[in-house]
């Protein structure tokens, strides 16, 4: 009878290159009694520094909520390194199937099923998936019904020695994991994304907005529109950070349980709403947007407000990101959405015109000037009147910074401190 702290698992013997893995599946349990940090198990700095990435909390806490909140919650295989003890591969010989004994099997198939015995002595720490091995460990010690202890994880297992040349070929499928994985983008998670409620709402809009079609907005890997683009409006990414920064107040902790989820349709139907109402009114207040969500794709009409020249600061996506942003400021101080965006409309919008140049738009070099997003965020509330946020903003200095050596006609109004805010 085997020791009562021995675990057997069921498992596939594989192998790649020269490395022999078994592909099992740990319980959460299990995960969280035996799968240690490196720094828990190894006391030489070098083993810690090239194989351990930094644990950041935050992440932690994503990862403990997603567990115990989403019914439908999937992780991909953990990659778990192991030495020490006496861990055991267990062939199980495959023999034909009597009722079918037509079906011939080769040495890859009668060979590749076993069990590995563990007797908890041996090390276990995770060369892949460091966060999710301490997300799960978090989401168990709140789990009083032990429910979520019961799920059953992926795992690999790979060997690794304790010798110089252990090391080194642990650090290099180390390296290999992180070099070769291709991580999904965050366009892409935008659109597949069934738990985080902006995606969501992102993708009503593109769906349904009268404008805003996928024709209009493109999905791409990054916020950034391709130069010579003359069809877009805006790129989904910079279509869900104006839902994500116009849908709540700007310091609500609402926001991160929504983008974890699991979403709820009557706040789903809120966030939408707010959305919508502010699309409306920004074809109310700007007639090239409603222009171009009128237009055909085919017309390129958004060339016209966006080009080398530089065009109109809505059409770039940091600009209207930036836009969605001091809009919410002003609600939140107490303003209608109609309000707010009217207000804020009073700014300029010409990326040649001050104050746009050199913070927003290098005339130089024709391109956007990405560093700058705070303070563009403030010169709209300011050129229109209101305070920055946060009040204590220094726009005056941050806006010299930005410009350097170059003339501007643009003066940062010094009546405005200590104003009185009320809503119109």
């Amino acid at each position: 009878m085997p020791p009562p702290n021995t675990l057997l698992i069921p498992a596939i013997r594989a192998r790649i290159g020269d490395w022999w893995f078994y592909v099992a599946t740990l319980t959460f349990g299990e995960i969280a009694e035996r799968v240690k940090r490196v720094s828990d198990i190894h006391e030489k700095k070098e083993l810690k520094t090239w194989i351990q990435r930094e644990i950041k909390d935050e992440r932690l806490e994503e990862i403990a909520e997603y567990i115990r909140s989403q019914p439908q919650r999937f992780f991909n295989g953990l990659v778990l390194g192991i030495y020490g003890g006496d861990p055991d591969w267990m062939p199980i010989k495959v023999s034909k199937n009597l009722a079918r004994p037509q079906v011939e099997l080769n040495e890859r198939v009668e060979n590749a099923f076993g069990l590995i015995s563990l007797n908890g002595t041996e090390q276990m720490f995770a060369i892949d998936g460091q966060h999710r091995v301490e997300g799960i460990k978090r989401a168990l010690e709140t789990d009083e019904s032990g429910v979520l202890a019961q799920d059953e994880q992926t795992v690999l297992f790979v060997s690794h020695k304790e010798s110089d040349a252990g090391r080194e070929r642990t650090r290099r499928l180390f390296a290999t994991l992180n070099k070769y994985a291709k991580p999904v983008s965050k366009g892409e998670i935008i659109a597949l994304s069934e738990d985080d409620s902006f995606a969501i709402v992102t993708r009503q809009l593109v769906d349904s907005y009268p404008g805003l079609s996928s024709e209009f907005v493109p999905l791409l890997k990054t916020a950034n529109l391709p130069p010579g683009d003359k069809r877009s409006i805006t790129s989904l990414i910079t279509l869900y950070e104006v839902v994500r920064a116009i849908a709540l107040p700007t310091k609500s902790k609402e926001r991160k349980r929504l983008e974890v989820g699991p979403p709820h349709p009557e706040r789903i139907l809120e966030l939408s709403e707010i959305s919508v109402e502010f699309w409306d009114c920004l074809k109310a207040h700007f007639a090239p947007i409603q222009k171009v969500c009128s237009s055909k794709p085919d017309s390129e009409l958004a060339g016209k407000y966006r080009h080398d020249s530089g065009g109109h600061l809505l059409f770039r996506p940091l600009g209207l990101t930036a836009f969605a942003k001091a809009t919410r400021i002003l609600i939140d101080r107490g303003y209608s959405m109609n309000s707010a965006v009217k207000i804020i409309a009073k700014s300029k919008m010409d990326l040649t015109t001050d104050p746009w140049r050199y913070v927003l738009w290098d005339p130089k070099r024709s391109v956007i000037v990405s560093k700058n997003s705070q303070l563009v965020k403030n010169l709209l509330l300011v050129s229109v009147g209101q305070l920055p946020d946060p009040r204590d903003f220094d726009v005056e200095d941050s806006y010299q910074k930005a410009i350097g050596e170059a003339q501007s006609t643009f003066e940062v109004p010094k009546k405005m401190i200590g104003k009185k805010l009320r809503p119109k």
